[in-house]
């Protein structure tokens, strides 16, 4: 007779980066991922660290995959180009940025 394991995880299973990544990018706050997660305050922190390493290298999802992709960027170029917010200068050095967006070739 063949025996068959649980797949059930175990509360204190090893926590992934990924998921961790996830519960932040999602909105919820370290305490709230270490209450979901059961997690450690030590895990929380060294997880909390590299997901901030994660960002601050622009590395995940927190960019979206083209941002460099050179031929997507050539091909919003061909027609035309990216559209931009609409800018009011304020005294010497204030700029107030907001909408509408100008799109390439057309006056706002």
């Amino acid at each position: 007779m063949e025996q068959t394991q649980s797949h059930r995880a175990s509360a204190r299973s090893p926590t992934s980066l990924g998921d961790y990544a996830n519960l932040r990018r999602g909105g919820a706050s370290p305490p709230r991922i270490r209450a979901l997660l059961r997690l450690g305050d030590g895990d929380v922190a060294r997880l909390e660290r590299a997901f901030r390493g994660q960002v601050a290298r622009g590395v995940g999802e927190a960019q979206p995959r083209f941002a460099h992709h050179e031929r997507h960027v050539a091909a919003v170029l061909a027609e035309g180009g990216f559209p931009a917010l609409t800018e009011r200068r304020i005294g010497r050095n204030g700029v107030h940025v907001g909408l509408p967006l100008t799109w390439p070739g057309l006056l706002p």
